[in-house]
């Protein structure tokens, strides 16, 4: 591991005053730089590590630049070096110094600058002597561009983590620096790709994906090389560039400036304020002033803008407001505003607010010889707040370009913070994961009686916490870090993209937890949007607190091991990786990083790690020796190919036949002439450059000069591409024999009589490209014959292209051979291109397609062969990729034991390796070749898809002769190779050679030792006890042990044995446990009829609702075995053993959690739940098909009482239920009987259920509880197909209706679509009603007419016997009749309206108009289309339920005719919830329930009642579900099931009794209701008006009125004569004539 203290750094005299880089590189202005703990910051820069550090006096400063280079060729070859691999360049060649003075742009006077700004504004001088020392970086303008892109309504942590995930996804690995991984800026052209959009934005780019991309190809495909830098200031040039004046200054900026920020502009996502701070600080125009919000705020705050006509921040306000700060500080206006931006800074708020304590430095020199301190007096003072725009715990910190305003209550981190990668905070774990609890719905059920469900599932659990779910458990190699929640269902942690093998909690020395180690072969782990995918090589770290992953880089491959020591504050990891200058084990101490054990690892892979009784440690596996790979004696011998990559030259002559710089490829004889040299121009410096397709780590040049006219190459420089870094070689002198080296100038001989020179490299540099720069020649100018390049790694590719080139003339170089559909991909980020075929059709087999690699073996030996699979995430392929068998063949003759057959998932998001086979591999002959064959694994479902790239060959050295065991002392610092010490070791060496330790367990001071090997005493399994090796009871087992467990005093085994090794012991079959304290076999039923692969514990509630550790048995096996009583079971590859009750979980008769899939590792972790690993889906009850509610509150699921067993249907049975949408399998219908006495419960659908009787029923069956106790469960007999489906039940009378796809006989008479059963003498009616006929009969509604003996029939037929009777007839006295004519089409629900009106719903036609419902009047008997259904209902009703008791208000659901999913009600009108479902969901039933507690209002459900939702669903923001309660706005899930590896589904809801709607009857008609209100108005008139009588008369009494005669003329006589018609006749007209219109 490599140690920074132990490089040497350099030292510049520079005081705070001038540079301050804790502010300087937190300011906003790059975001690749990261603190250590000590105060060290470090970046990759031009192909280095540079690390600065700064006390009171001095800046220093290193770099590091590592002999070997990790770029990603071991995908992804993260180990960091050891101490040996860091090179530290000190010669003249160095251009550190130059780069550290140019990147903190040291040249000019910073105290000048500020005093003249001081000057010039008073606002600037009261702020600046809290922040001196801030410089104007000289950064890349490139990283720049990119930097302030991402900015964009941004903060600078969140800016740091995209600039991070940039660099690790497309920049390239430099190297590790205290285990950290430093990557550089990816070019330009590395970010231009047809998925490179798509992946930004699943690594959480957003919006700004589309911006990089865009970008990125417009700088590099449609502008000219060079072209950005052209932009930049020449008073601030590149590194090694003089500067010169750059204009004259004006006003608005000088013409550079200006120009440089219009070009800017047309960029994707480059606006005024991103295109300023890339002049400021990437172009190095310092007139530059970026303006948005947060500048605007200081500028209205400070500068007295924000009125007027620079009221907001308009275009001319933007250029107003820089304009004044241009006046005010002049040309470097940017610099100072950048001084009070990083004042306005939460991070430096501080500075505003307190005297800062500046501690006593401590700066060892060099030589360590002095120590120089530096006391300076601190005081610190009262924190008063300075008066800012916005509080502290608002303002977030932002960076160069983004300033947002927007309010956040916590504290967002330094880019610093979020930059470290592998030190992890320790944190006490003082709780678990935390799990959050779903209330439960407010259902009142109590007036319903009985209730149940019925479906198609095997699992099924009410949603109680919101980490339950539905999906599906994995099939396709990735799995999950897992946890159980209170209710029994699995909850996935954390997401991996492969397997996950191993697990350990790492309990520091001092008893914190740092975290749950995780190991196995994944490239990345995902825990939720917000942390995104993590890129992690097969290990990292878990923090149950936070559940957040934090990746342990350093390793390439994958990790099968883990002991987490506390005694030892460390983690021990064994696998098949590399990992610093280790290989297959290694050891991460404290939370320090990487550490190399004494002995280096093994030459091959580690299974199993354990610590002994004595304290020391255990490793298992397949090794026999330590140490590290070693390389071919004949070293150098693969030629890299060069002749197809891209060649490209500078300055090339232009005399015909010499200018070609393709000339010298494949030429290697050494001859000058047209079509065989390459030369420069006369006396012209130039270069010659080659781009592949993959890269390579070259370790040998071979060049061949040219003679030609006198001319030839003197010296030239090596250049490695992308990392522009400059390569070391040794050579030997040509002249005098002697070993040379050469850096930036290594001289070609210009002998002719030396036909060519070797150079070989210093340092093994990973690169994907070179260019040759000749610097001085011989003659009138340079120029090459000849060029190859050789490495000493063995890689056969896919694409044939990047072999070994035809025209080297080598006899058996590298080749690949393709068949079927591939074609090649470009690299993207992976290490080269690579071939891709994708599948379609039933038919994939090995055949289908594949890929042969042979690869150029020149040395026998032991091999480690190693196949890449390029990430999918590159070429967005993670969804199809599928699953690879990879064959092979090594060696001559009779092939080795172990298998050569490999299962490959290939869904790895990110680039990796398998190691497919270590042992004996034969060189080339021309009788044999060593092959690996990759092809499809058979019976994958059609569009899968497929990649292949390379595979390597390694050749593997031993160091002594270990036989899969070895026994290392954790207090020793170097290793005895005298293995014969060591009883472990001895134990291994007494085994055949060969022997493979696949696990290891201690119990009692013994070590089991498990695997696959033999010797004379025991094979398979033996024991070791006071370093005695024993063998167990008849001599172990008869064939490999994969995996053990020991729990109490049973060590558990499973594996691919059959017996013990005599033959002795029965029903060990693949499974079996051995008693430690009685020393005997003891058999799990008889085992299960496949290989077992992993055992793991589980608790499980198995008696009385007590947890208990069951053991889960997991492997490729689909049966637990017959047994004694107990028959076969059919599982798929897991089953659990009961300890408490010795036998498999499947054979007992109680209620525990249902799950499926497969568990490969668990762990405990104090305080919290045990952590599994796997693929799981589950429920907390197991139970199929069917399931009683509870009536009371909260409601509960439990067993309905009848053992379905899950079926799959066969494909005859398969038959289209016309629109019911209902399953095919499972229980569909069910039914509550209750009169006559008899208390029976009915289900239908198409199952196989266990009678009583323990006799097997189809389809249709009955639970009996008349007689009270747990009923008699009974089948129907008759002759009835058994692919028959029971799709809908009803009662009438004593008489059971049961209609569906029913087929067969009864009493000899042909049934079709419906039968009729006497449930009092359970049998047959004994007369069945004529069958139905048509296409595809099937019977899907029953309903039968209130108060009467009327039974309405639906679904789809033509016919009943021979009478006509289309889509619904009704059955009485025996007889069919058809309800009215003109109906056509399927039926799939009917509901009465009353007595007297029958809706229907389904695909139908009233009188040949296509409609979705249509009603029927019994009076008319005549059907008619219901209302606008025809026009306002998308597609065909399957299910419908009424929401009031006259069912004149109802719902409908069912598929549109774009195939999504509708849910509407009618209350007038039809009314449609809206498209909120997904566009896999299927309603198969609607119920309406009443609630205990009352919803808030809304004009679609009552706030007193809920509609139950149930079938297959996808809910919004949630996901699938079985059933979901709406409440008029909201979908909230209520039940989730499983069946199978995938979802299940309900089909509807039954109980004893009808839901009860609030009564309607109170309700008057509005014509009553306008009578009464007028009868009560004119009884008001009159009462009012007697009253006003009586007050009349009585003030008229009492002021003395008296009667008037009443002798009057008659009046009436003249009444009496007018006609009525001329009385009233004219009202209404208001006095207008006839013709006129009435007044309104």
């Amino acid at each position: 591991m490599a140690a920074t203290h132990t490089h040497l750094w350099r030292k510049l005299p520079m005081s705070l005053a001038e540079l301050c880089i804790d502010t300087t590189l937190r300011c906003g202005q790059s975001f690749r730089w990261r603190k250590s703990e000590d105060g060290i910051w470090s970046c990759a820069i031009r192909g280095r590590i540079l690390s600065l550090r700064q006390d009171s006096t001095h800046l220093h400063y290193r770099a590091v630049f590592l002999k070997s280079f990790y770029a990603p060729l071991t995908p992804p070859c993260s180990s960091p070096p050891s101490a040996d691999d860091i090179l530290k360049i000190d010669d003249d060649d160095d251009d550190t110094d130059a780069l550290v003075q140019h990147y903190l742009n040291l040249s000019p006077n910073l105290t000048d600058y500020y005093e003249q700004w001081s000057c010039a504004d008073l606002n600037f001088k009261k702020k600046a002597p809290k922040f001196a020392g801030i410089r104007i970086l000289r950064q890349d303008a490139w990283e720049a561009l990119i930097g302030f892109i991402c900015s964009s309504n941004n903060n600078i942590a969140r800016i740091s983590q995209m600039m991070e995930k940039l660099c690790v996804h497309y920049g390239t690995l430099i190297g590790h620096l205290d285990s950290k991984a430093y990557y550089d800026m990816p070019s330009p052209s590395a970010l231009v790709g047809p998925n490179v959009e798509a992946h930004l934005r699943q690594l959480g780019f957003g919006y700004r994906a589309k911006y990089l991309s865009q970008t990125a190809k417009m700088v590099s495909q449609e502008h000219p090389i060079g072209w950005l830098d052209s932009l930049r200031n020449p008073e601030s040039p590149l590194l090694d560039y003089k500067p010169v004046y750059g204009g004259e200054m004006q006003p608005g900026g000088r013409i550079g400036y200006r120009k440089a920020h219009e070009d800017l502009l047309a960029l994707q996502g480059v606006g005024p304020k991103v295109a300023d701070c890339v002049c400021l600080m990437g172009l190095g125009w310092g007139e530059a002033v970026p303006v948005d919000t947060h500048v605007w705020q200081i500028a209205q705050r400070d500068y007295k803008f924000g009125k007027g006509k620079h009221r907001s921040l308009t275009k001319a306000t933007y250029d107003a407001v820089g304009n004044h700060f241009r006046d005010l500080w002049g040309k470097e206006a940017g610099w100072a505003h950048s001084v009070l931006f990083a004042a306005d800074l939460k991070a430096f708020a501080e500075r505003l607010s307190t005297k800062v304590d500046i501690k006593e430095i401590v700066v060892k020199e060099e030589d360590d010889s002095t120590t120089v301190r530096s006391h300076v007096k601190a005081e610190i003072l009262k924190k008063n707040r300075v008066k800012r725009e916005f509080e502290e715990n608002e303002k977030p910190e932002t960076g160069m370009g983004t300033r947002s305003t927007t309010k956040r209550r916590r504290k967002s981190p330094t880019a610093a913070e979020l930059a470290s990668i592998v030190l992890l905070s320790v944190l006490p774990l003082t709780h678990g994961v935390n799990f959050d609890p779903v209330p439960p719905p407010d259902l009142d059920l109590s007036q319903l009686g009985r209730v149940a469900l019925t479906g198609d599932f095997d699992s099924i659990s009410l949603y109680s916490y919101k980490q339950q779910n539905e999906n599906k458990f994995s099939s396709n190699g990735t799995q999950s870090l897992l946890t159980q929640l209170p209710n029994g269902d699995f909850t996935a942690l954390a997401s991996a993209d492969a397997s996950i093998v191993a697990m350990c909690p790492f309990v520091r020395k001092d008893g914190t937890m740092a975290g749950v180690v995780v190991g196995g072969n994944f490239t990345s782990l995902t825990v939720n949007e917000a942390q995104g995918v993590v890129q992690t090589q097969g290990v990292a770290m878990f923090n149950p607190n936070s559940s957040t992953i934090t990746p342990l880089p350093g390793l390439s491959g994958q990790v099968s091991a883990l002991l987490c020591d506390q005694d030892t504050d460390t983690v021990y990891v064994g696998g098949d990786f590399k990992g610093a200058n280790s290989t297959n084990a290694i050891i991460w101490v404290g939370m320090t990083g990487w550490a190399n054990l004494p002995f280096a690892g093994f030459n091959g892979p580690v299974s199993s790690i354990v610590k002994a009784p004595d304290g020391n440690v255990i490793f298992g596996g397949s090794f026999d020796g330590l140490g590290n790979t070693t390389t071919p004696t004949q070293k150098d011998e693969q030629i890299i190919n060069i002749s197809t990559a891209n060649i490209s030259a500078d300055a090339s002559t232009s005399t015909a036949g010499f200018s070609d710089p393709s000339n010298i490829v494949c030429k290697t004889n050494g001859q000058d002439g047209t079509g065989n040299t390459w030369l420069l121009a006369d006396n012209t410096p130039g270069f010659w450059r080659a781009d592949m397709n993959f890269g390579y780590e070259p370790t040998k040049l071979r060049l061949w000069n040219t003679h030609q006219d006198g001319r030839g190459t003197k010296t030239f420089r090596f250049t490695a591409m992308p990392i522009n870094g400059i390569l070391n070689f040794t050579y030997t002198d040509p002249v005098t024999g002697q070993n040379q080296t050469c850096d930036a100038r290594c001289s070609l001989s210009g002998n002719q009589s030396i036909e060519y020179q070797d150079f070989h490299f210093v340092n093994v540099i990973g690169m994907d490209g070179f260019r040759i720069d000749i610097s001085d020649w011989y003659g009138s100018g340079g120029g090459l014959d000849g060029i190859e390049l050789f490495q000493d790694d063995i890689y056969a590719y896919a694409v044939s292209s990047l072999n070994e080139p035809a025209c080297a003339n080598i006899n058996f170089g590298s080749n690949s051979t393709a068949t079927g559909p591939w074609s090649v991909t470009p690299s993207g980020q992976s290490i080269s291109q690579y071939l891709t075929a994708d599948f379609s059709g039933s038919d994939i087999n090995s055949s289908s397609a594949s890929v042969t690699f042979q690869p150029d073996i020149k040395q026998s030996g032991n091999y480690s062969v190693t196949i890449y699979t390029p990430g999918c995430v590159q070429d967005n392929s993670c969804s199809t990729r599928g699953i690879a068998n990879v064959t092979g063949s090594f060696v001559s003759g009779t092939q080795p034991s172990m298998p050569l057959e490999s299962r490959l998932y290939q869904t790895n998001n990110f680039d990796k390796y398998d190691q497919i086979y270590y042992g004996y591999v034969d060189a080339n002959s021309d009788t044999f070749r060593p092959t690996v064959t990759l092809s499809p694994v058979s019976g994958q479902s059609s569009g899968i898809s497929l990649v292949a790239q390379r595979v390597r060959f390694q050749l593997v050295e031993t160091v002594g002769g270990l036989n899969g065991l070895f026994e290392f002392n954790t207090s020793q610092a170097t290793v005895d190779t005298d293995f014969s010490t060591s009883a472990i070791d001895q134990a291994g060496m007494n085994l055949e050679t060969g022997a493979t330790i696949t696990s290891l367990a201690v119990y009692q001071g013994t070590t089991y030792v498990a695997g696959n090997f033999s010797t004379s005493g025991f094979e398979n399994i033996f024991a070791i006890t006071n370093g005695n090796s024993t063998a167990l009871p008849n001599r172990g087992l008869n064939a490999e042990v994969s995996t053990t467990l020991v729990f109490e005093d049973l060590l558990y085994l499973g594996g691919n044995f059959t017996n013990t090794t005599d033959n002795s012991i029965s029903g060990l079959t693949n499974v079996a446990a051995f008693n430690t304290s009685s020393q005997s076999w003891q058999a799990l039923g008889a085992g299960v009829n496949g290989p077992v692969n992993a055992i793991v514990p589980l608790m499980l509630n198995i008696t009385n609702g007590q947890p208990e550790t069951c053991i889960t048995i997991n492997g490729d096996f689909n049966q637990i075995l017959a047994s004694g009583s107990s028959k076969s079971i059919t599982v798929q590859g897991l089953a659990v053993w009961v300890p408490s009750h010795n036998n498999w979980l499947q054979n007992l008769n109680v209620q525990s959690t249902a799950f499926s899939g497969q568990l490969t590792a668990s762990t405990n972790v104090s305080g919290s739940s045990p952590l599994l690993a796997g693929t799981i889906s589950s429920k907390g009850m197991g139970t199929s098909d069917a399931v009683s509610l509870s009536t009371s509150s909260p409601v509960v699921l439990s067993p309905l009482g009848i053992q379905i067993q899950p079926q799959q249907v066969g494909s005859s049975s398969m038959r289209k239920r016309a629109v019911s949408g209902q399953n095919v399998t499972g229980a569909v219908a069910g039914l509550f009987y209750n009169s006559g006495g008899l208390n029976v419960t009915i289900l239908g659908g198409h199952f196989t259920a266990i009678a009583s009787n323990g006799s097997a029923i189809n389809n249709l069956a009955f639970l009996n509880e008349t007689s009270g106790g747990s009923g008699v469960i009974t089948g129907i007999g008759g002759n009835l197909n058994d692919d028959s489906v029971f799709l809908a039940l009803a009662t009438q009378g004593n008489t059971l209706y049961a209609g569906g796809t029913i087929s067969g006989q009864v009493d000899g008479a042909s049934v079709n679509g419906l039968i009729l059963y006497d449930l009092v003498e359970a049998n047959y009616v004994s007369s069945q009603p004529p069958a139905f006929a048509g296409t595809d009969v099937a019977v899907n509604a029953i309903t039968t007419r209130p108060n009467t003996a009327e039974v309405y029939v639906g679904g789809n037929f033509e016919t009943a016997g021979s009478y006509g009777c289309p889509s619904v007839c009704m059955f009485e006295n025996g007889q069919w009749s058809r309800p009215g004519s003109g109906l056509g089409g399927s039926v799939a629900a009917l509901t009465w309206q009353g007595s007297d009106t029958l809706l229907a719903g389904g695909n139908l036609t009233v009188n040949n108009n296509a409609t979705s419902l249509a009603s029927y009047d019994v009076h008319t008997q005549q059907w008619s289309v219901f209302a606008t259904a025809s026009s306002d209902v998308p597609g065909p009703v399957t299910a419908l339920s009424p929401a009031n008791s006259a069912a004149s208000e109802f719902w409908v659901a069912g598929k549109s005719t774009n195939e999504s999913a509708f849910l509407m009600k009618y209350d007038g009108s039809f009314r449609t919830v809206g498209d909120v479902l997904g566009n896999q969901t299927t309603i198969r039933g609607l119920s309406i329930l009443q609630l205990s507690k009352k919803h808030g209002n809304n004009d679609l459900v009552d706030p007193s009642m809920i509609v139950l939702v149930t079938g297959a669903l996808d809910l919004p923001n949630f996901g699938n579900a079985s059933a979901a309660l709406f409440n008029g706005t909201t979908f909230s899930p209520f039940i989730l099931s499983t069946s199978g590896s995938g979802p299940g589904s309900l089909s509807q809801l039954f109980s004893e009794k009808q839901v009860t709607f609030k009564s309607t009857s109170g309700h008057l008609a509005v014509g009553f209701v306008v009578l009464i209100g007028l009868a009560l108005a004119l009884g008001v008139i009159f009462l009012l008006v007697v009253a006003g009588i009586l007050v009349e008369r009585y003030r008229r009494k009492h002021e003395g009125y008296t009667r008037a005669p009443t002798n009057y003329f008659e009046k009436t006589s003249n009444m009496g004569r007018i006609p009525p018609e001329h009385l009233f006749g004219s009202l209404g007209q208001g006095g207008r004539g006839p013709r006129e219109a009435p007044m309104l």
